[in-house]
């Protein structure tokens, strides 16, 4: 019992130190679980580590509106209240928290995902892009119609790749998002029965992405969009997804409780990949996140509006080459 306390107070410390800046608000994004095997299955050729780097990314910047799980859609991002209206809400990343998530609780949800059963009816608008290598950093820029950072430490990129963002939506079905819930193990009666026929729709913006030989890469993009009905009790769902993460029922209340779910995205890592840990980067708060066998580390980071990953060897230079962007 000790041991899950300190647990809890783990992850509670994290969330006390990653406070947003003060030029933050929220506008959040989400990630689907079915896409992920998906795309490690294209970018076969990139380490395990990096792989799942650019998948968790993803959750906030290469937005996956292929959704699987209401919670993940719900949850993966800054939870949902009213913003400049009675019914819709727009948000963006504040800050970032960490938790880990077992081998097995994953294998679960990927066959969850992979067995076709959805929380309710999904809908394509506009299909996200694939990465198109382009001739220069300038020729992504006019493309995407926003100017990026690079690290002033490094010359020129060895090759920069410009990807088409996306539109989705999700109109919920109750008695499916309850039906997944169960069977990852948590409670579905946390689900209301307001939320069906709701609807979520995403909109991910265009990202870029910076690759040097050294094996550095820097990938960034405007934070992503969700619109999302306001009457949504954010502490229950949020004890949903900690169940769906895998915690024990009274350990997801108690920490439920305790984080902002309307700022804070809380990204799943599971624990036989990476560690993680919170670090100070380009003037705001952001998550490190390095491999069991040290060899591959990332770091990510919000800033006016803009996320980041960048990937490479070590924490402490990764941090150095952020700390140089202009």
């Amino acid at each position: 019992m000790a041991e899950n306390e300190e647990k809890i107070q783990d992850v509670l410390d994290t969330l006390s130190a990653l406070e947003p800046a003060a030029t933050d608000a929220p506008r959040p994004a989400s990630h689907s679980l079915a896409r992920l095997r998906q795309e490690i299955d294209q970018e076969g050729q990139r380490s395990g580590f990096w792989r799942f780097v650019t998948m968790s990314n993803r959750k906030y910047a290469l937005v996956p509106l292929l959704v699987v799980l209401l919670l993940v859609v719900a949850f993966s991002f800054p939870g949902v209240r009213a913003a400049a209206s009675d019914f819709l809400g727009l948000f963006r990343v504040q800050k970032f928290a960490a938790i880990s998530i077992s081998p097995e609780q994953l294998a679960l949800l990927e066959e969850m995902a992979e067995s076709g059963l959805y929380p309710g009816q999904i809908e394509m608008i506009d299909e996200p892009g694939e990465p198109q290598l382009v001739d220069s950093l300038e020729s992504a820029e006019a493309t995407a119609g926003w100017q990026a950072r690079s690290p002033g430490s490094l010359v020129e990129p060895d090759s920069v790749y410009y990807m088409d963002g996306g539109r989705g939506r999700l109109t919920v079905n109750v008695e499916n998002a309850r039906t997944l819930i169960s069977a990852a193990g948590a409670d579905p009666a946390l689900i209301p029965d307001s939320l069906d026929g709701a609807t979520v729709d995403v909109t991910v913006y265009p990202s870029i992405s910076q690759n040097w030989n050294e094996g550095i890469a820097l990938m960034q993009s405007p934070s992503p969009l969700i619109e999302y009905p306001e009457d949504v009790d954010t502490v229950a769902l949020g004890e949903a997804f900690l169940q769906v993460l895998g915690m024990e029922p009274g350990q997801a209340r108690r920490l439920a409780e305790q984080i902002d779910w309307t700022t804070t995205v809380l990204l799943a890592i599971p624990e036989d990949v990476a560690t993680f840990n919170e670090i100070r980067v380009d003037g705001v708060p952001g998550l490190g996140l390095t491999s069991l066998d040290g060899q591959n580390s990332a770091i990510l980071w919000q800033r006016d509006g803009t996320v980041y990953v960048l990937s490479g060897a070590e924490i402490e230079g990764l941090v150095d080459l952020a700390n140089s962007m202009r």
